[in-house]
Parts: C-alpha cells; structure tokens; sequence
C-alpha cells in the first residue's frame, strides 16, 4: 500500500471521533513528526510503498482509542520548541503559551520558579528567552515529569540554569532561608472534580489527573497555598493560569492575603485565565 493510501483510509477511520477537520489534522501531525511526510513529501513521495505501515497501523490504534496524538509522537511544540512529553506531563496548551507571552513582555527576572512544572514548557522558556542572567527553579510532585522535563531542559541548553526539585506545595514545604523569587509562575490543577464527565476522552483517560483536577469544594486549594508560601522577595510577582470560572475569587483571595496590583487577565478568546499580583510584605 502507498502512503498516500494508508494516509487516507486512516483520516477516515478517524473522522468518527474527530469529525473531518481534526481527523485530517490528528493524522497530518502523526504523518510529518513521526514519519516524516509532511504535505510537500505526500505530493512528491505518496504514490511509494509504505514500508512502515505495521508501525502506522499501531500508532492509529491508539489514536483511535482516543490516546492524544502528542502522546503517540511524544511532541508538542510551545513557543517555537518542540518539547518532549510523555503520560507523565500534561501536553502544554495555547493558554500557558499566551501566560508565558504575557511574562515576558516585562523586562527579565534574576530569579524564577515554576511551580507543577509538568513539561517543563514555563520554565525552560523563560530561561531560554531571558538568557543566562536568569536561573529558573521547578517543582513538581512527579518524578516522572521532573524527568521529562530535565530532558526538555538540556536539549534546549539550559540545563545548568533550572533547578528541579520534587515538592507538593500542599504538603511541608521546608522554611526557606535562601535568597527569595523575583518571580513565581504556576498552572496548577485548576478543574473541578465534576467537570471531568463533560470532558473528551483524549484528556480524562490519558492525561495525568493530579495535574488537573480538583475538589468542588475546595477549586483554589493550589492557589491559597503557594500564596501563603514565603517565596517572593518585596516587589516580587506571582502569575498563576486560572479556571475561567474563578477570576473574581482568585483576585479576593490573593488580596486577602496581602498582595498588590491583584489583575485578572483575559486571554485571546476574552476569557479570564490569568492573574497577576505583587507580594508587598508578609502574607497573612
């Protein structure tokens, strides 16, 4: 069979789950990451026998199990990098790209971390942007992200500017007497327990459910505890990804604890998905 075949019959099978356009999109990405035929390479090469066609007949198996295709192809790409990631990371999503475009419009930080690094997509990104006056720490409760997200760090060359530590924030976090962040980012589990039914398969059967979800009872319990943490040097800031559902909550929250200039940010769909506050003095 020629790829050009294999490539078509696929996108069919696939239509079921996908409908037209992302059947067509899921199986382009699969097609130029994995095997190498982007389009240019269907037109000139399609009408070749496919020698791999085992290999692609496993891969859309999965995909029709409904396994996201960054996990088949183990990429996703953010900001321009292609980062590796596996069922250990959440796949980075448009949001965190436009919360780290936010950040760095602001002039460069000395010192950062990154809390529930997954991927590693923050907090290699803005080490790589801001360039070597800026050291980056991240945390994450998973070994196997912290992992992946080392790797993610030395292929892009900044390896020796990120520290990764294994930490829960819900959890002791040790009493900090080392110099204090000039600025702490964080996209941490944010969906509500009860939202899970009316989400696709792709997302609730395969991507790590610590990194999402939530009590109903408790949506903000990451929040109000990083915000407690004594992280921030005076005039330092804290950036979190939100559930759209929470800005004026996330806003009352931080300024009950004590921080500044509290804003909620909308992100390209005018959604609210992003905060913004200063640390002053000691929270409360």
């Amino acid at each position: 069979m020629t790829f050009r075949e294999t490539y078509n019959r696929s996108v069919k099978r696939l239509e079921p789950l996908y409908g037209p356009d992302e059947a067509r999109a899921v199986a382009d990405r699969l097609a130029a990451e994995k095997y190498g035929f982007d389009r240019l390479a269907r037109v000139l090469e399609g009408e070749a026998t496919f020698l791999r066609g085992d290999e692609w007949e496993a891969d859309l198996r999965r995909l029709e199990r409904w396994e996201p295709v960054q996990y088949v192809t183990g990429r996703e790409e953010f900001y321009g990098r292609s980062f590796e990631v596996t069922p250990d990371t959440l796949i980075p999503r448009g949001e965190t790209e436009q919360l780290v475009r936010t950040i760095l419009d602001g002039s460069p930080r000395r010192r950062v971390l990154d809390i529930g690094t997954g991927s590693g997509a923050i907090a290699v990104t803005l080490a790589a942007e801001w360039g070597a006056e800026t050291c980056v720490e991240a945390w994450d409760i998973s070994e196997g992200a912290l992992r992946v997200a080392a790797r993610n760090a030395e292929a892009v060359g900044v390896g020796g500017r990120i520290r990764f530590v294994r930490q829960d924030v819900l959890e002791h976090v040790p009493g900090r007497e080392a110099e204090k962040f000039d600025l702490v980012v964080s996209n941490p589990p944010y969906v509500p327990e009860s939202e899970r039914a009316g989400m696709r398969p792709n997302v609730v059967d395969y991507e790590p459910g610590g990194a999402l979800y939530v009590p109903d009872d408790d949506p903000l319990r990451f929040y109000r505890a990083i915000a407690r943490l004594p992280l921030l040097k005076p005039g330092g800031e804290l950036w979190f990804e939100i559930n759209e559902r929470f800005g004026l909550q996330t806003r009352e929250l931080l300024q009950g604890l004590g921080y500044a200039d509290v804003r909620v940010i909308r992100d390209l769909h005018g959604r609210e998905r992003f905060v913004r506050a200063t640390f002053i003095s000691e929270n409360k």
